[in-house]
């Protein structure tokens, strides 16, 4: 008798899910728009109220500081130039530098500010530095990074006399911002309005104690039912 009790008990948990199931599809229509609405608001709020950000950014190449009578790169010069990489990167940020833009276009704000609109990084851990300027205005963007690639060099071989740094891609006006992504933030909040709504209506149906039908009230109460009193509204539409 035990495997009949397993198998009553596994179709009262599919019975359960079919209901949580069906519960959702009743209400689909309602949780798209809702959805929907999260997203067109989220959409709307980005597309007003946020302001674009655009990047322009160089590609730099530290080059190791070598004999002239010897023309073959050895595996030691371009490791040393890989370790000088996070060197010129700290460098590039530093108030040297900002402060020699500063300087340069007479501009109206601190090192600290400015350098908060520069991101320096050594890519894959190679002997390449990725230099980028982000601003409201692209314009302002292309000016700033186009000012480092200028400076920067001349400065990082006064500091560090061990190596050089060559210019390997030249800064673009940047055309599309790169912040905010209105499509990613628009999806992410229809999926969160899409999943918010599918909570509450489960919630609404896990608290829902209404008896649909009259097995689960026989087992409730342990006394079988006698009669059902139909609803004559379902009936009269039934027979049109």
């Amino acid at each position: 008798m035990e495997p009949t009790r397993d198998l009553l008990t596994d179709q009262e948990d599919d019975l359960s899910f079919v209901e949580l199931y069906e519960a959702i599809k009743k209400k689909m229509i309602l949780i798209l728009i809702v959805g929907l609405i999260c997203g067109g608001c989220a959409f709307g709020f980005a597309s007003v109220f946020i302001r674009p950000i655009y990047e322009s950014s160089a590609i730099l190449i530290v080059n190791n500081r070598r004999d002239e009578s010897n023309q073959a790169i050895t595996y030691d010069e371009i490791t040393s130039a890989q370790n000088l990489a996070p060197v010129y990167s700290i460098i590039i940020k530093s108030n040297i530098v900002m402060g020699r833009l500063i300087e340069n276009l007479s501009l109206d704000m601190t090192t600290n500010e400015l350098a908060s609109k520069v991101t320096v990084s050594a890519i894959d851990k190679t002997q390449v530095i990725n230099v980028a300027v982000r601003d409201e205005n692209p314009n302002n963007a292309l000016l700033y990074i186009q000012e480092i690639v200028e400076v920067a060099p001349e400065i990082i071989v006064e500091l560090v006399e061990a190596g050089s740094v060559g210019v390997a891609s030249i800064p673009q006006l940047p055309i599309n911002p790169v912040s905010p992504n209105v499509k990613m933030i628009t999806i992410m909040a229809f999926v969160f309005g899409v999943m918010i709504s599918i909570g509450v209506v489960l919630l609404g149906h896990i608290l829902d104690r209404t008896y649909r039908l009259p097995e689960p009230l026989e087992k409730e109460l342990g006394i079988p039912v006698i009669g059902i009193i139909p609803n004559f509204e379902q009936v009269s539409r039934g027979l049109r």
